[in-house]
């Protein structure tokens, strides 16, 4: 009777395909080793071809400068109301901004230097397409409307100061008094003037007035004036002074600092950011000729010094945050060639040994052009793929300078073995041997590596989409030179070995024979002696798997207080000008906020106008808001007192009439500075009603806010007192904006963005380690590896003052890929390891390929380490990310992994018959081994 064929079980099942796949992948890399072995300069001519091909990709090679494509997520309400702003309005403004200091600037001769200052700054002028450009032409202008008054006292004390009752402002218009024909006739349009804050303008700016000033007087103008007396606008002259002393009374006595500001004019339409943006993506929108008189405004402020008098200054331009962010990031770039000449050294002095023939600086060289030719071949494939470059992308060579080292390490550990086992056989079957052992390996890690990149590639971020998409096209293209180019090389070096030809000069070729050393190195020994008597004894085990339970608590504990945070200024180095007027800023302003504007699209104005009004009247009670300078309250109070007629009851209102009521309040002293708060369907003329709105915007202030916690709920609710407001007249559209929602939006997501990529991200590693290592006991302990490791880093990050924002974003998206490398590599040793207990095979698999992923962490780390002295902000905060990972990478994959898979490790892989199956991996010593003494399987 034939016997019933037995049936495997699960367990059984999927060691049989493990087995099946692991000798599949080893199989195609021993191939691929021999094929390389025997060719080797045919795979270096087919590699360059394919750096040559990538590099017609450079033809459509795109840096992205605009600031909205980088750092705002497309689909985000800021990213659509700035278009609607630039499509609807078209103009803004850029500040540049003098602050003074001293004993105290309300002194005659203090305001006779700022005069002198202003007039130096007036006459600044530039020469752009055979025109010239000063102050005058670039300024942002604004009506005059102090058409009879010229004498800056306000028209009631209240009026201009925003208060929060603008009922009490006296709303009295004079020019009433003649008929619209004479008025317009006499008026036409306001005169124009350059719109800035200025203590200057309280005597219109005449010297002779400033020079025979008191300061008596100039303390009265500064307590009394509510109305600019240059162009009649409410102005709050106070607010331009800091460090102020009041007395008993509250009247201003004494200030230690003065704000001067000009507004300068920009045409967003016409603005084209390629041409004028730089490559860290932070310029503003600003025209050509207005950034080259920027250069000279700041030129000039440079070569001010009132030092000997006590007065100091401190200044920014426009263009100040984008021009000393952009130098921090890129005049980096000189530690680049720094770093590459470091990690040359490091690789020869790790590959070689003390002899004219293997001192191999044709490899610590071509392992580097590898990973040169790697960041080429991305570059040029994503551009070809439409995907720009951006300014966090600069450093990706670091990153993958450390990457392509970690290859070349497992690959001589490999060799290593080989050698130790299979020295008597043709050098392309050593070639195929190394490639079998260490390309599911590197398969692995590169793999892990990239599909955690690919999973940073669905975030909102636009910049840090691209850089993900950048750095998985390098580490894909670090694999395929690695395992192609490298070995090749790899192989002629080899054959130089055996024609005795001198490692450095290679036309020498040794007459006397030199022995090649096959003895371990001193770091080889003292690592063995490291795990033999300390770690995997009982009590270096205690404190292995002791230490990693209260690390990893310490770090969960800290993770719950980890901030999501981003201050622009902190790209700002210390040593910069900028920094200091920031500083400075801070001290005499503490309380200054960030601008905000309402917009909203065509409507029934006045069917909506109760509606607007209520909208605006539930803004101000807001604790948060502040400065409210709303047209709708002052057309309200108007119209009531000139014309007795209350708005608020639109029943009784035609539109002819509230569109005549618009434009004789947009052409009086009262409402002509809210001409440029509209946007007509036709232009504005005076004596004539107003034609249809096409758009209208009002401003307020938000209050200084501490952090993330105060302000994005503060955004968040004045957008849904907006949104909500019961309109349905017209398009609807209303929105509030303000530049500081380009920072507040992504503050709100990126917390969000981190805790989803890094949870898909460590799905995913999951995932590939299973398809690839086919093991699932062992993918469960690189998987708590991964963890683990994440789990510090994080922790570690907010121990060391840091927070959630976009650098760290980007840089833990990096870690994840990164971190898997070290366990992956011990973890798929393990298994190749059959014969022995757990200990041995432990010990084994440290022994052999720990010496290759600590050089390789140290390699990273080398790489990476020259950025702890940059200055920019992005370089800081990746080291200190890459430094956590390296460091709690190496302790996970060389410690805590080996001590865990000791105790309760799984087996290894099935053998097969003779011919079919894998060879079981051999170790470092050889025969040796079997001589010395086991060591302790407790």
């Amino acid at each position: 009777m034939p016997s019933k064929k037995k049936i495997k079980s699960p367990q059984q099942l999927w060691e049989s395909l493990s087995s099946v796949f692991v000798n599949f992948v080893e199989t195609i890399f021993f191939n691929l080793g021999v094929l390389v072995g025997r060719h080797p300069w045919r795979t270096i001519a087919v590699s360059w071809t394919l750096v040559l091909v990538s590099c017609t990709g450079l033809l459509r090679f795109y840096i992205e400068k605009n600031p909205m494509k980088l750092w705002v997520p497309p689909e985000s309400d800021f990213y659509q109301d700035t278009n609607w702003y630039i499509d609807n309005f078209g103009t803004n403004y850029r500040l540049q901004k003098i602050l003074v200091t001293a004993d105290n600037v309300l002194d005659p001769e203090v305001l006779m230097m700022i005069k002198n200052i202003t007039n130096e700054v007036n006459s600044i002028a530039i020469q752009h397409n055979d025109k010239t450009y000063s102050v005058k032409e670039l300024c942002f202008k604004v009506p005059i409307v102090n058409i009879f008054d010229s004498s800056g006292k306000s028209r009631s004390e209240d009026e201009a100061s925003n208060t929060k009752e603008p009922s009490k402002i006296n709303y009295v218009d004079n020019t009433l008094w003649v008929d619209d024909e004479f008025y317009c006739g006499f008026l036409e349009a306001f005169q124009l003037t350059c719109l800035k804050y200025n203590i200057l303008d309280l005597w219109r700016n005449d010297p002779d007035l400033i020079r025979n000033a008191s300061e008596h007087e100039i303390i009265e103008k500064i307590n009394k004036v509510k109305l600019n007396p240059v162009s009649g606008h409410p102005t709050d002259f106070v607010k331009m002074l800091g460090g102020v002393k009041r007395d008993k009374s509250g009247k201003i006595v004494s200030a230690k600092s003065v704000l001067i500001s000009w507004y300068m004019n920009v045409n967003m339409t016409a603005v084209n950011l390629d041409e004028v943006g730089n490559l860290m993506g932070t310029e503003d929108w600003v025209s050509l000729e207005l950034a080259l008189w920027e250069q000279h405004f700041l030129n000039y402020i440079k070569s001010v010094d009132y030092g000997s008098k006590g007065i100091r200054l401190f200044y920014e331009a426009g263009r100040s945050f984008a021009d000393v962010s952009g130098e921090a990031m890129f005049q980096e770039m000189d530690k680049l060639a720094l770093g590459i000449i470091m990690m040359f050294f490091y690789i020869l002095i790790a590959v070689s040994r003390c002899n004219w023939l293997e001192i191999k600086v044709t490899l610590g060289s071509v392992g580097l052009l590898g990973v040169g030719m790697s960041y080429v071949s991305a570059v040029g494939w994503c551009s070809i793929l439409g995907i720009s470059f951006g300014p966090v992308h600069s450093s990706l060579p670091f990153l993958l300078m450390g990457l392509g080292v970690d290859d070349m390490f497992v690959m001589n550990a490999c060799w290593k073995i080989v050698m130790a086992h299979d020295s008597h056989k043709s050098v392309p079957v050593k070639i195929g041997l190394m490639l079998k052992h260490a390309g599911v390996s590197i398969v692995i890690t590169s793999f892990t590596d990239i599909v955690a990149l690919l999973i940073g590639a669905i975030t909102i971020l636009p910049s840090l989409k691209s850089f993900c998409m950048y750095a998985a096209m390098g580490v894909f293209f670090v694999f395929c030179y690695s395992v192609t180019f490298y070995v090749a090389v790899f192989t002629l070096d080899l054959k130089r070995i055996e024609s005795k030809r001198n490692g450095v000069l290679f036309c020498y070729r040794h007459k006397k024979e030199i022995t090649i050393s096959t003895e371990k190195t001193i770091f080889q020994k003292g690592l063995e002696s490291f795990y033999k008597n300390v770690v995997f004894t009982k009590a270096g085990k205690s404190i292995v798997i002791l230490f990693s339970i209260i690390m990893s608590g310490i770090s969960i504990e800290a993770i719950l207080k980890l901030e999501q945070r981003f201050d622009p200024r902190w790209f700002i180095p210390e040593d910069t000008y900028y920094k200091d007027f920031i500083n400075a800023h801070a001290i005499y302003y503490p309380e200054e906020g960030n601008p905000a504007m309402i917009f909203m699209g065509k409507m029934n104005y006045s069917s909506e106008f109760d509606n607007i009004y209520n909208m605006v009247q539930e803004l101000r009670n807001q604790t948060y808001v502040t400065d409210t300078v709303a047209w709708v309250e002052h057309f309200h109070g108007y119209v009531l007192q000139n014309y007795d007629h209350d708005l608020k009851n639109s029943s009784s209102l035609t539109q002819e009439k509230f569109n005549k009521y618009l434009s004789r309040f947009l052409f009086s002293p009262v409402g002509g500075q809210f001409q440029y708060s509209f946007k007509f369907s036709e232009p504005l003329r005076c004596g004539y009603p107003v034609t249809e709105i096409n758009a209208s915007s009002m401003s307020f202030s938000f209050t200084k806010f501490g952090g993330p916690e105060e302000y994005i709920p503060a955004m968040n609710m004045v957008k849904r007192i907006v949104k909500n407001t019961n309109i349905t007249s017209g398009d609807g559209y209303r929105s509030v904006w303000s530049k500081a929602f380009a920072n507040w939006v992504t503050d709100e997501i990126i917390a969000v963005e981190v805790e989803r990529n890094i949870e898909l991200a460590l799905i995913c590693v999951m995932i590939c380690t299973v398809i690839l290592i086919t093991n699932l006991q062992m993918c469960l302990w690189i998987f708590i590896c991964v963890l683990l490791t994440i789990i510090n880093v994080l922790g570690c990050m907010q121990r060391w003052g840091m927070t959630v924002d976009i650098v760290c974003c980007i840089g833990l998206e990096l870690a994840i890929g990164l971190c898997v490398d070290y366990a992956a590599h011990v973890g798929h040793s393990f298994l190749t390891f059959t014969q022995g207990s757990r200990n041995e095979r432990a010990f084994k698999t440290v022994t052999s390929i720990g010496t290759a992923v600590l050089l390789g962490g140290g390699s990273t780390l080398l790489s990476l380490s020259l950025l702890s002295m940059s200055k920019a902000y992005t370089f800081q905060s990746f080291f200190k990310i890459f430094l956590l990972v390296i460091l709690f990478g190496l302790y996970s994959g060389l410690l805590f992994l080996p001590v865990v898979l000791s105790l309760v490790g799984p087996a290894g892989y099935v053998k097969k018959d003779e011919g079919h199956g894998i060879p079981e991996a051999v170790e470092l010593n050889g025969k040796n081994n079997e001589k010395e003494k086991p060591i302790d399987d407790s």
